[in-house]
């Protein structure tokens, strides 16, 4: 009766293990075989198949078949003279290493001195990789002068898994996002352009820096980070720190004004970044008889009085004044300087030519 009982557990356990493999197979030492056993998910670990009825005089042997890479993963439990024998895994199944060598996991369990009895099994792709960046940071440049559209950057993440749908991405900039800048899909290499959405300022702002997302359809994700280095673009004019400036000098002087405000002329580059020198020149004087009455040092902005000016003659001049890019005299800008001749006694008081007299009575 003991006997009895364990022959049924014994039983049991050989229908659970038929029942719990993939396949349940035999083998055909005469013709072969090539049996499917069908699909699995990747990650499976466990009894792939179950050979039955193997006859006493067989000895069977596990061999590659199209690729080696099944012998990595699958072994087979078997002794010469047992009637049955399972292929089981070594490790979990792995999709993307398989793919690389064949659409499914091919082997044989072969008859020595017989044909192959190949069996093939179709391991599926599950979402199991996060996508990855090529780079934890990319940086690069944008000069204040690139146009709206224009591609600054491309960021990559690569999706180790097999199936198109699973290795998918979708990038977005995590906020705070920059008003200058969006990110767009790029199907043809699974990647990211950065593209300028707005023109950048030099003078506003030097760098950029944010973080781009990658996400695959289950919510796996990477991040990595971008820099972009703003460079100034030549494409600014010069500007005068003042648009009117006041001067005065006395009558009879000629040389430096003895007082300019607000402060002295300085003109420069609207580039800062660029800072290209600038020159200096006099475009016109009001009254227009006094235009050679002045001159301009031509790297310094200060203007010299050469002729004696006469007060009684006229109290101001407006000297109109440019400076210029020292590299591209097209851009200019302009400026005024009042000069206010300041008065001194300089002239006697005289009596008229017709001298009266009269007599007191």
């Amino acid at each position: 009766m003991a006997l009895f009982s364990v022959l049924i557990i014994l039983a049991c356990l050989h229908v659970d293990s038929v029942t719990s493999a993939i396949g349940s197979t035999e083998v055909n030492c005469l013709s072969g075989s090539n049996i499917p056993l069908g699909r699995t998910d990747e990650g499976y670990e466990g009894d792939i198949e179950i050979i039955t009825n193997i006859s006493p005089d067989v000895r069977l042997v596990l061999e590659p078949h199209l690729g080696t890479v099944a012998m990595k993963y699958v072994e087979l439990v078997y002794s010469d003279g047992d009637l049955t024998a399972t292929v089981r895994t070594i490790k979990p199944l792995d999709a993307e290493e398989i793919k690389m060598s064949a659409e499914a996991l091919y082997y044989s369990v072969s008859c020595v001195r017989g044909p192959k009895n190949v069996r093939s099994l179709y391991v599926l792709d599950v979402n199991d990789n996060p996508p990855i960046f090529q780079s934890k940071s990319y940086s690069g440049g944008v000069s204040d002068g690139t146009p709206v559209g224009w591609v600054v950057q491309r960021v990559k993440a690569i999706d180790k898994d097999v199936t198109t749908e699973n290795k998918r991405l979708t990038y977005s900039i995590l906020p705070p996002v920059p008003d200058n800048f969006e990110v767009r899909y790029y199907p043809q290499e699974n990647a990211a352009n950065i593209e300028l959405t707005k023109p950048v300022n030099y003078n506003d702002v030097q760098q950029y820096v944010f973080i781009v997302e990658a996400k695959d359809i289950g919510g796996l994700s990477d991040t990595t980070t971008v820099t972009l280095t703003v460079e100034d673009f030549d494409n600014l004019n010069p500007y005068f720190d003042h648009c009117l400036y006041k001067a005065s000098i006395e009558e009879n002087q000629v040389g430096l004004f003895s007082d300019i405000t607000p402060e002295p002329i300085k003109a420069q580059d609207g580039d800062t970044g660029i800072n290209e020198p600038v020159v200096y020149s006099i475009t016109s004087v009001i009254p227009n008889e006094y235009q050679n009455s002045f001159e301009i040092d031509r790297n310094s902005g200060v203007i010299s009085v050469t002729t004696a000016l006469d007060r009684e003659q006229t109290g101001q001049i407006a000297v109109f004044i440019q400076a210029a890019q020292q590299d591209d005299a097209s851009k200019t800008a302009d400026a005024v300087v009042l000069v206010t001749i300041v008065d001194v006694i300089d002239n006697l008081p005289k009596f008229d030519q017709v001298v009266r007299s009269s007599h007191l009575a």
